[in-house]
């Protein structure tokens, strides 16, 4: 079972995402403010972050940069989950070090495979 960090400010998403989470037998944890994202995983220690991008503060691809350059997290594999589709949101998700990048509204199959991939690496 492992461990997933789920950073999304809108409530019902991460309610939706730690289902899905949950069916696909793993241990969601859910923070709704990305400036306690850091905090949590340094406690928890997760075997997978997603992101939203669009968040009140800091947003998920400067919470990505900053996952991606601490030395207890940054080999944790971060997936973005946003509404965004554009081509610029993707770069831009990647070049912060996203590994994957799922689009809203959330296809469970889909969003199952994808975190099997990412769990696999």
């Amino acid at each position: 079972m492992a461990k997933i960090l789920i950073v999304d400010d809108d409530i019902q998403t991460t309610s939706l995402l730690e289902s899905l989470v949950k069916i696909n037998g793993h241990q969601p944890t859910s923070v709704n403010l990305s400036r306690l994202a850091i905090e949590v995983a340094d406690t928890i220690k997760p075997d997978l972050i997603l992101l939203d991008i669009m968040m009140e503060g800091v947003n998920g691809i400067e919470l990505c940069k900053i996952i991606k350059s601490d030395s207890g997290l940054k080999k944790v594999p971060v997936i973005m989950v946003s509404a965004l589709d554009d081509i610029g949101s993707k770069r831009d998700s990647f070049n912060a070090g996203a590994m994957d990048f799922i689009t809203k509204p959330i296809r469970p199959n889909d969003f199952s495979e994808r975190i099997q991939s990412a769990l696999s690496l």
